[in-house]
């Protein structure tokens, strides 16, 4: 068992722009759409939407359901891949001065694709047990349609990629309002897997796109699809049984990052939990990357009450994690 404070999930929010048919999507972009079977609806952000922005108005919704003043953060976590700008901008700092967190608040931003949000988890239980406590955002924000080439159907598995943003305030003082209890998380990592999918340009080996291509465009790179299926099935399987070795318990509910839906039914063969069991956002919103894992947990935690111990799996092409919510104490 871990021996810091568990961490107290006190208030959640999202933001989500229009959706639009991914079939209409593709269809108008020139794409034979004749054999997708992806998720039905994607998110697309406005002309205005950003991530800091996004990030922003779902971290006040948070703090507005956590009845959490803002200058009561002591560290924002940004935990999405999408940028307003390349570093050395700060999208948590952006976010912090957008809702008002000033003075001893650290701005952090952190970058392991689908994986943000449950590692953000993870971290700020590890940095509040640490510096004795306080409050947390952990803030999931991505737009990243842009980069998806709609009109190709080698990128058929994009397609369903949308925008949006989720957050999340917690602490390790378990309060009287505290909606569910994060216990902790177990991670795997194949790093042979790194760049699997690959934003090309803008990096120092290719910090120019050529004329006509994409800069943002992101590519899948030389792994084939069932090899895909054997690793991610592999990653799931041993970060469950690590969790479960940790803390000694089997959850039979899970949220999980809506990559696509019969990638949810892979994970329901490997873990043993009938699909029935998983909370399935992506059929409204396509998958959010980072902010999917909140979004599913902002919809749980207003549906009613935590009942039972869940889980919270989660992955990005080289890592992938696990971790244990449970219902707050009585």
């Amino acid at each position: 068992m871990s021996t810091g404070k568990t961490l107290a999930i006190l208030g959640t929010g999202i933001y989500l722009p229009p959706a639009h048919p991914v079939c209409e999507v593709a269809a108008a972009a020139g794409a034979d759409v004749s054999n997708y079977q992806g998720w039905p609806n994607v998110c697309h952000a406005r002309a205005d939407d950003h991530p800091s922005t996004m990030g922003a108005t779902a971290l006040k919704g948070a703090l507005a359901d956590a009845g959490v003043a803002p200058d009561e953060l002591r560290l924002v976590l940004f935990a999405g891949i999408s940028r307003d700008y390349q570093p050395s901008f700060s999208v948590a700092t952006e976010i912090m001065t957008a809702c008002g967190a000033q003075g001893h608040c650290l701005g952090l931003d952190m970058t392991i694709g689908c994986l943000g949000a449950l590692s953000a988890l993870d971290m700020a239980q590890g940095w509040l047990n640490i510096h004795g406590g306080g409050v947390a955002a952990i803030v999931t924000a991505e737009r990243w349609s842009y980069t998806v080439d709609h009109g190709s159907v080698a990128s058929m598995g994009l397609w369903a990629h949308g925008d949006g943003a989720s957050a999340a305030v917690v602490s390790i003082e378990n309060r009287k309002d505290t909606k569910a209890i994060f216990h902790g998380a177990e991670f795997t990592t194949q790093s042979d897997l790194n760049g699997l999918v690959l934003v090309k340009y803008g990096g120092t080996r290719h910090p120019v796109a050529p004329a006509g291509a994409n800069p943002a465009e992101r590519l899948f790179m030389g792994a084939s699809r069932a090899d895909i299926r054997e690793r991610y099935a592999y990653g799931y399987a041993s970060s469950l049984e690590a969790m479960k070795k940790r803390f000694g318990i089997s959850p039979k509910r899970v949220i999980i990052n809506q990559t696509a839906a019969l990638f949810l039914q892979l994970i329901a063969q490997v873990t043993g939990i009938p699909i029935e069991h998983f909370l399935q956002t992506g059929p409204e919103t396509g998958h959010v990357g980072s902010a999917d894992l909140l979004i599913g947990l902002d919809r749980m935690l207003k549906s009613g009450p935590l009942q039972e111990p869940c889980l919270l799996a989660s992955s990005t092409p080289y890592a992938f994690g696990a971790g244990l919510l449970m219902p707050p104490a009585s």
